[in-house]
């Protein structure tokens, strides 16, 4: 059955925004055909999208989804993996970013032969979440078993970015590796030995690009055939970029951001050269931060630090002025404003960064900051009280922080009773917090 005009009809459906309409007619067309991969990706695309122009309530999702949540896990018991796999869709159209759930939904597609539907879900939650390892992973995983060896290599790297120890990824990188560089230079198909020679060492080179981290020797040896191809074109932008990464493998992080501005100078139109650039220049910043403050040098730490938030706030500017819509973005650099005390410049950023779900508690909470610092304690009273009741799961280490703030609110306003709650909360779970300890103890001198 030819579904591409059911299908053009839904992506169109999500362009208009008109996301409830995509949703049902994407599930209606997974109905008749479970393992159609255009459109369970376009599924998983319309609930992102809705999730993130309204933040779907976690309280609603448990006790309208958690029928379907238990149902689905049940039936996997009993390896009904269709029907495990359709109670997991019901549940994460009220939850739609929910990791665990999404990894389920994709695990009972594979197991039950639905391996374009499991790679997916799989592949489109790693994009929307790239900290999740195992959707990284195994999105590579169904890659490779597909023969697409380029996308699968790129989802490994990817998940090693997660977690650089991982054996499995690990692995998998080194078979993708040696296996797309016999491919590409045609060594199995070599007729003479001279040809193998040549292709061998080209075999060697590509291999050793894929692979996140060189031996000294290797870098050493690759750094040397660079330098020569930059003697005879000092504008080689992809020796430079490759310079770069074999800098930042040797730890030099000065040395891979002049080769970086080099090659930004050679092609000042390359946005990802730019935001390559950019990352480094304020990680190189970070780390003086650190180095002052590691000798003890309060003063020099200060400055630096100083210098770096002024640095974060002309890098994302950079960004959002040339992706307006991007969010996440819009959080990074309100919080830089944040820092170097632009309390109005940073409020109306964050106002916006708060309609991301990803970054919602996190916004919520430095918006709260923002108010309180401005003298506007109504306000962020409400931003924080928001930000704590929705700072769980994976935002719940926030929760110690958002207490301090409305403690530290709470003393503004000279409700000691208040403060204490809000302190009291904190030492329940980290006695050492801050300087929690000695408010507590001053407040209850006072009270």
């Amino acid at each position: 059955m030819d579904l591409s005009k059911h299908l053009e009809k839904a992506r169109e459906a999500v362009k208009r925004r008109n996301y409830p309409f995509a949703i049902n007619l994407y599930s209606q067309l997974l109905g008749l055909q479970p393992d159609n991969g255009a459109a369970r990706a376009g599924l998983r695309e319309a609930l992102f999208k809705k999730a993130e122009a309204k933040a779907p309530s976690k309280v609603f999702a448990l006790i309208g989804g958690g029928p379907s949540l238990l149902m689905a896990k049940f039936f996997g018991l009993i390896r009904q993996h269709n029907a495990a796999a359709s109670s997991y869709e019901r549940y994460l159209r009220m939850d739609p970013l929910n990791e665990s759930a999404n990894v389920a939904l994709a695990s009972a597609l594979d197991r039950a032969g639905h391996s374009n539907s499991a790679l997916a879900v799989y592949r489109a939650y790693a994009e929307q979440e790239p900290r999740c390892l195992v959707a990284s992973r195994e999105a590579g995983r169904l890659l490779y078993e597909s023969g697409k060896l380029d996308d699968a290599l790129e989802m490994y790297e990817q998940a090693l970015k997660v977690d650089p120890r991982d054996q499995d990824a690990l692995r998998a990188r080194k078979n993708l590796a040696a296996e797309g560089a016999l491919k590409k230079t045609g060594i199995d198909k070599a007729k003479s030995s001279r040809e193998l020679i040549k292709d061998s060492g080209e075999a060697k080179r590509l291999e050793r690009k894929a692979r996140m981290q060189l031996t000294a020797e290797e870098i050493d040896e690759e750094l040397g055939e660079l330098e020569g191809r930059l003697a005879t074109n000092p504008q080689d932008v992809p020796a430079l970029k490759r310079m770069a990464e074999l800098h930042q493998m040797r730890r030099d992080p000065q040395a891979a951001l002049d080769c970086l501005e080099a090659a930004l100078s050679a092609s000042p139109d390359d946005h990802e050269l730019a935001d390559r650039a950019g990352d480094l220049r304020l990680s190189v910043q970070e780390k003086r931060v650190q180095d002052a403050v590691a000798r003890g040098d309060d003063a020099a730490a200060t400055n630096v630090r100083k210098v770096l938030h002024e640095m974060q706030v002309a890098e994302y500017r950079r960004r959002v002025e040339r992706q307006p819509t991007d969010l996440g973005l819009r959080f990074l650099l309100g919080r830089a404003l944040l820092e170097t005390g632009s309390h109005d410049l940073a409020i109306s950023e964050l106002q916006q960064a708060v309609k991301d779900p990803r970054n919602q508690v996190e916004a919520l909470w430095a918006l709260g900051r923002a108010f309180r610092e401005k003298g506007h304690g109504e306000l962020a009273q409400g931003q924080l009280e928001k930000a704590l009741a929705q700072a769980t799961g994976a935002h719940s280490a926030r929760q110690k922080d958002i207490l301090y703030e409305l403690g530290a609110l709470a003393e503004d306003r000279g409700d000691g009773e208040a403060a204490l709650g809000h302190y009291s909360k904190i030492l329940e779970q980290d006695y050492g917090f801050a300087d929690v300890s000695a408010r507590v103890e001053r407040l209850r001198a006072e009270a």
